[in-house]
């Protein structure tokens, strides 16, 4: 598996409507970029108190989903996951308002395409991805090629479980409405982050065996690493309703305080 993503990277460089379980986002802003095959540092607000955040440190390198099938007029990848933890238990049962992810475009020019993410318990087999608990299909967004970070905003959001989480992405052509050929999607992928710099991952990503948009539990597929190098962390920030962040401040004062 390292020498996939080498492969797809280069040395050098180390469908349709939505139903109630796949809703339909806004626009994405992307609020940072970096080529491949240079590690860069990206800025991180951390005055909002995310649950995750693995969306700093970037590698320099990426992922390629790959497997992109036309299913009934719609072009779209197979999904790429990764494990994600918080830190602090008080964000369990709040919801999550706002995500910023990494989308890679392994393309050599910019590239209009659907992300649409997703997010499962781990409850599945292996401690891999199980019960589904959410997805978002945003709006088709023309990314440059490299590594890009992009904020969304969900609404009501989703509610953290007491489980640890796994969240995937997948891209697609929205029934070629974007233009982007299946060749081109082949290259649309994740960005690889370490360390986080607010809750953990282990090195593990979770691919599935097909193409598809699974909003069901329990998608198939397997987990895998890249041998420890580079680390299989994608890049993802989880941020709860801000008014679960102003909770969890004035907790943290009251524990100082206590302290003293």
């Amino acid at each position: 598996m390292k020498s996939m993503i080498l492969g797809l990277v280069g040395l050098a460089a180390l469908a349709g409507t939505a139903s109630a379980s796949d809703i339909m986002a806004g626009e994405l802003v992307a609020v940072g970029h970096a080529n491949i095959g240079e590690a860069a540092t990206f800025a991180s607000d951390r005055s909002n108190n995310p649950y995750y955040d693995n969306t700093v440190n970037f590698l320099g390198q990426a992922f390629a989903n790959g497997g992109a099938q036309n299913q009934s007029g719609n072009t779209i990848t197979k999904m790429v996951c990764d494990d994600l933890e918080g830190i602090h238990p008080f964000f369990v049962g709040k919801s999550v308002t706002s995500i910023t992810f990494s989308v890679a475009n392994l393309n050599a020019t910019a590239v209009n395409c659907r992300a649409r993410v997703r997010f499962y318990a781990e409850d599945g087999a292996g401690g891999g991805p199980g019960t589904y608990i959410t997805g978002y299909s945003f709006a088709a967004f023309s990314f440059s090629a490299g590594v890009t970070n992009l904020t969304g905003n969900l609404g009501a959001g989703w509610v953290l479980p007491t489980t640890k989480l796994w969240a995937g992405i997948t891209f697609d052509n929205n029934t070629g409405a974007t233009g982007a050929t299946e060749a081109q999607l082949n290259n649309m992928g994740v960005g690889l982050f370490d360390p986080p710099v607010w809750g953990t991952s282990q090195d593990r990503l979770f691919g599935t065996s097909a193409a598809g948009s699974f909003v069901g539990n329990n998608p198939a597929g397997s987990q895998f690493n890249f041998g420890g190098s580079p680390h299989a962390n994608a890049g993802w920030k989880l941020i709860p309703t801000p008014g679960a962040a102003a909770l969890l401040g004035l907790a943290g004062i009251a524990a100082a305080r206590r302290r003293r």
